[in-house]
């Protein structure tokens, strides 16, 4: 099994026990950036081919805008690297995304505390089943389930946020546009990651 074997949230819940709940918990950091990559990450966002394929979202959308704010923080940002932690489990498989602490040989992480899933043709559902099977891979691979882990699911365009404690998972219920407002999102995860990077 895989984090792409479970088909819904609520099987993901219901396999490991979960409690879910949906409330507004994000808050928003000004976030200083330079205008030459503002304007970058602004034209990418409108730039059609930019949104041909799954790759081409990770490559040209999300990922621009996650490693502005993960350089800010000193924590590196791992894509598609491979995150095997149970297979009897199905915690096992290569997010889109990580963000985690680099381990002392330099080439593997420690501690992921944020998860981060594209979200294919807004199926948001499908984006958070992802997510949280890779959140809890994370809780088990730190060996801490009184650690908060971060979840983001997004579609480069839309933004959404959550977080697991222990046995419970929190979904803030607002979605966020880039391609509305950028500024907001980037202020949202400057919060976000200087939030997440308490649980270290």
């Amino acid at each position: 099994m895989a984090f792409g074997t479970f088909k819904t949230l609520e099987e993901v819940l219901i396999r490991f026990d979960i409690e879910s709940q949906t409330t507004d918990f994000v808050d928003e950091i000004q976030f200083e950036i330079p205008e030459i990559f503002f304007n970058f990450i602004q034209k990418n966002l409108k730039i059609k081919r930019n949104y041909i394929s799954e790759n081409s979202i990770c490559e040209s959308i999300i990922f621009p805008i996650l490693n502005i704010i993960s350089d800010a923080y000193d924590l590196p940002l791992w894509s598609h690297a491979k995150f095997d932690v149970s297979q009897e489990e199905g915690l096992t498989g290569i997010p889109d995304f990580l963000i985690a602490p680099i381990s002392k040989t330099g080439v593997n992480f420690t501690s992921p505390v944020v998860c981060i899933s594209e979200v294919k043709k807004e199926n948001f559902d499908e984006g958070w089943t992802q997510a949280l099977c890779e959140m809890i891979a994370a809780q088990r691979f730190n060996d801490n389930p009184q650690k908060i882990i971060y979840g983001i699911a997004t579609s480069g365009e839309v933004w959404k946020f959550g977080k697991l404690t222990e046995k419970r998972f929190i979904i803030d219920s607002r979605a966020y546009s880039a391609t509305a407002n950028l500024q907001q999102v980037l202020n949202i995860l400057n919060w976000f990651l200087g939030e997440a990077k308490k649980s270290l």
